[in-house]
């Protein structure tokens, strides 16, 4: 059980991972959407017999004009919340959302509507899955930081599950009840979001960084549920404000020094941006985006029923893997989760092509797809935010976790647009595609993300600058504490004997100085 001084702090910063239910809410939305014949009829094209489709270009604009948003709110939001604090900068795209789910909500026959919707709505998840898990990282305390910024995930995959059920429950209805409930939806997570920034603290590092000393301890004891005066929070503020010396000494951080080799920065900020490239290239939201799609294909009866199959194994698998994070560590979790998912890409991809049609094989494919989904739900997913989320420095952390954020809305849009013209050509066969991404990204795991379990990110920092390679990270922790130790002994027995010599001489000093007394 968290401690009272841990409670609050760990209250609000799983309320704001609500910011990932609209994320998954809206990047998946559409794979229901575009089977449902109102919204063919509204939005796709009509031949002269009245038979209407959404064409694969459209899905693929519809689907990767959220990410377009997205990478730009995800970049653009680092500066602005630099320069006016994380909790208002994340109000205000959360408004920018829930106008564009306004509009989207409300389209009539308008093509281009719905774009200009997407477009908005992604700016909103852009800019708040990129400041969200920096908050997190910041006002979680250490111990809890792996279970605070995973829930982000689980949150994600929520949102999918919830719009997959939705979908699925409104897809047996006639007329645009069937697409416009579950596209209004979204602006009800938004909401709640909204509410829980307005009741969030602002960042007392960046009121540290502002000079607003005063307010910036009065919201360090906010979160962690303490008194102002209580040592504590003497002790954490100590630690900011060094902090805060030494990021004046450097001067206003700007995103070109995301690319400086100084500090091991530009290497830190590639982990930051692979690692969100290595979880959107594991295919999962290909599966998301075009699941009941992909479903088809492989010649399924029931697309819908295996949507909501995925995603509630996406939802279940999510709880082990937020735990395994924060008991096992980052780089297990990582690297077993990986291996999975390439044995799930590989078998489904096989059995597809072998025997296609086939009932039986039906039943492997939908069996290895849920162990890919699980596997990633319960490593990579959840894993890839906590890994961008501590790995920087405070005082450049909002622009390098925006700039891997944006990295992977970037990977999303270049799926969304590239993976249905993919299908079209080799069919199932695109999982093969997946599991070479798979394969490459265990490589990238075990050579370059170190282990960070249980360490604040002032010893997150000391790890990378320590030149420790990323294979031997796991005892970092425990070897520093080792030398520290060895040094504080050392040190103590310098001082034990320099206070013996000291002793010593005042004794003979003290003899000297009698005897000569005598002799007078």
């Amino acid at each position: 059980m968290a401690p009272r001084s841990s409670k609050k702090a760990l209250t609000l910063c799983l309320f704001q991972s609500l910011a990932g239910v609209i994320f998954g809410w809206s990047n998946s939305e559409g794979s229901g959407l575009f089977s449902m014949d109102s919204y063919q009829r509204r939005f796709g094209t009509c031949d002269a017999a009245g038979a209407c489709v959404l064409t694969t270009t459209r899905q693929s604009a519809i689907t990767g004009l959220l990410s377009v948003g997205a990478t730009i709110g995800a970049v653009g939001s680092g500066t602005i919340a630099d320069k006016f604090g994380l909790r208002l900068t994340c109000l205000m795209f959360i408004a920018v959302y829930l106008v564009g789910a306004a509009i989207e909500t409300s389209a009539m026959n308008t093509y281009g509507q719905i774009c200009v919707a997407r477009l908005l709505t992604g700016l909103g998840v852009g800019a708040t899955s990129g400041l969200v898990p920096v908050f997190q990282a910041e006002a979680a305390p250490p111990r809890f930081r792996g279970l605070v910024t995973g829930s982000f995930q689980l949150c994600v995959t929520l949102g999918i599950w919830g719009v997959s059920m939705t979908n699925w429950g409104m897809s047996s209805y006639a007329g645009d009840v069937s697409w416009r409930v579950p596209v209004g939806l979204q602006m009800a997570w938004a909401v709640l979001l909204l509410v829980g920034f307005v009741l969030s603290p602002e960042s007392p590092r960046f009121l540290a960084k502002k000079g607003k000393w005063d307010l910036c301890r009065k919201n360090l004891a906010n979160l962690r549920g303490l008194p102002m005066d209580h040592p504590d929070i003497e002790a954490e503020m100590i630690e900011v404000r060094e902090a805060n010396l030494k990021d004046q000494e450097q001067g206003a951080a700007s995103y070109l020094e995301c690319f400086s080799t100084k500090d091991r920065i530009l290497w830190r900020t590639m982990i930051g941006v692979f690692v969100q490239i290595g979880q959107q290239i594991t295919g999962i939201n290909f599966f998301f985006s075009y699941g009941v799609q992909f479903a088809q294909t492989a010649g399924l009866a029931n697309t819908y029923i295996f949507q909501i199959i995925l995603a509630s194994v996406n939802v279940l698998f999510s709880f082990p893997g937020i735990l395994a994070v924060d008991r096992a560590g980052r780089r297990p979790v990582l690297l077993i989760g990986g291996a999975l998912m390439f044995i799930g890409q590989i078998v489904v991809g096989s059995v597809s092509k072998a025997y296609p049609d086939d009932k039986v094989a039906g039943d492997v494919l939908i069996a290895f797809t849920c162990l890919f989904v699980a596997s990633f739900a319960s490593s990579w997913g959840p894993v890839a935010w906590v890994v961008c989320g501590e790995t920087f420095p405070i005082r450049l952390s909002s622009l390098c976790v925006t700039l891997g954020t944006g990295a992977n809305w970037l990977f999303n849009l270049i799926i969304a647009f590239a993976a249905p013209q993919i299908q079209a050509i080799i069919g199932t066969g695109i999982t093969f595609v997946w599991a070479g991404c798979l394969a490459l990204s265990f490589v990238f795991a075990y050579f370059c993300i170190p282990e960070t379990k249980g360490m604040s990110i002032e010893e997150v920092d000391a790890l990378y600058l320590s030149g420790c390679p990323a294979w031997k990270s796991s005892n970092f922790k425990a070897s520093q504490a080792t030398t520290q130790k060895i040094a504080s002994e050392k040190h103590y027995a310098r001082s034990t004997h320099r206070e013996g010599e000291e002793g010593k001489q005042s004794h003979h000093t003290s003899a000297r100085t009698s005897a000569e007394g005598t002799m007078v």
